[in-house]
Order: structure tokens, then C-alpha cells, then sequence
């Protein structure tokens, strides 16, 4: 969970993400399970997308569409993000959110298991970014298709790698965590 912030992380937002409360106060439904990304991590990404002169990301895991406006924001006018989502009310809440920011003609949500949608986009590829945010227990899964799907120099991006902290610990017997340290091991 993501809804305890140090002062430090308060003042590296005061200062570099106030363009993303808005989107954070449309997006977080239950401010006890805030669970996307934080007001930081977005303006990470979007300083991501600009150095990297990105047009194409492919997203896998919209939950409430927070991290899809924030990295649209970055985007060129010919720019397009393809977000993807398998619970059927996350998607209905993130289409909304797309559309209160008039950014549904930006972002196109597709919805379902992501392991199978993903399968259905290699079709548009290569993208310029891969931004990985799911089930974690798949995230092996996702590296495969991503790396055979980036352009050349293309960034993959995933969140939660360190899960909490609970990857430096080498011993877990959760599977999620198994396979995130995985991934690690292969990068």
C-alpha cells in the first residue's frame, strides 16, 4: 500500500508533482487502499517519456487510469498509450477518468487477461516503452512478450520490483514475490 509517505517524499512532491493532485483526488477512489503509483513515480515516468521522445507505451495494469494520465501528459500530439485491465470495474472507473480528462481519443483501454490481450497488440509493435504494473506472479511472463515487442533502445519500465521491500529478502515463500526476484535475476 501506498498511503504512507515520508516527509521527504511530501517535499520531492511539493515541489516537482503538483500538476498531479487533480489526477491523483479523480483517481483514488479509497484513500485506504491507494495502490497506483504515486504523484513521484508519475513524473518520473513522464520525465521517462520525454527524454526518451516516446510515442507508443503499451500498459499493463490500468487499475484507475492514475499512471495512463500521467504518462499521456508527456506524449507528442501523434502519441498513444495501450492500457490494459482485467477487472471489469476498475475498467468502467478508469474509462471514466479518461474521459473527464478528455484523453479517450489518447488512451485505449483494453480490457481483459492481460497474458491474452497482450498477444493481440504485438500486431502494432514495436513500442517505445513497456510500463508493467500487475499481477506480479506474471511479471516473467510480461518481460518475455515485452522484450520481444520494444523497439530498439525502448524502455521497460515495472512497478513494485521491490515489492515492499520484501524481495531483499531471499527467502519468501509467496510465489508473487518468487518471480519478481526472478525477473531480476534475468535483467
Amino acid at each position: 500500500m501506498r498511503h504512507n509517505f515520508s516527509r521527504k517524499s511530501l517535499y520531492i512532491r511539493s515541489l516537482f508533482a503538483k500538476e498531479y493532485k487533480k489526477i491523483e483526488e479523480h483517481c483514488t477512489l479509497d484513500k485506504k487502499q491507494r495502490i497506483q503509483i504515486t504523484p513521484e513515480e508519475g513524473k518520473l515516468l513522464n520525465l521517462f517519456i520525454k527524454i526518451h521522445k516516446v510515442k507508443s507505451i503499451v500498459e499493463i495494469g490500468t487499475l484507475y487510469g492514475y499512471s495512463s494520465i500521467c504518462m499521456v501528459k508527456a506524449l507528442p500530439k501523434d502519441g498513444h498509450i495501450y492500457t490494459i485491465e482485467n477487472n471489469p470495474q476498475h475498467s468502467r472507473i478508469a474509462k471514466k477518468n479518461f474521459s473527464a480528462f478528455n484523453l479517450s481519443d489518447k488512451i485505449t483501454l483494453i480490457e481483459g487477461d492481460a497474458l491474452e490481450k497482450i498477444n493481440e497488440l504485438s500486431a502494432k509493435a514495436p513500442f517505445d516503452m513497456i510500463f508493467i504494473d500487475a499481477d506480479k506472479s506474471s511479471y516473467p511472463k510480461y518481460l518475455d512478450w515485452a522484450e520481444s515487442y520494444i523497439k530498439q533502445d525502448g524502455l521497460i519500465v515495472a512497478d513494485n520490483t521491490l515489492l515492499f521491500d520484501t524481495v531483499f529478502f531471499r527467502i519468501s515463500s509467496k510465489r508473487s514475490i518468487r518471480k519478481v526476484m526472478a525477473c531480476y535475476e534475468r535483467v
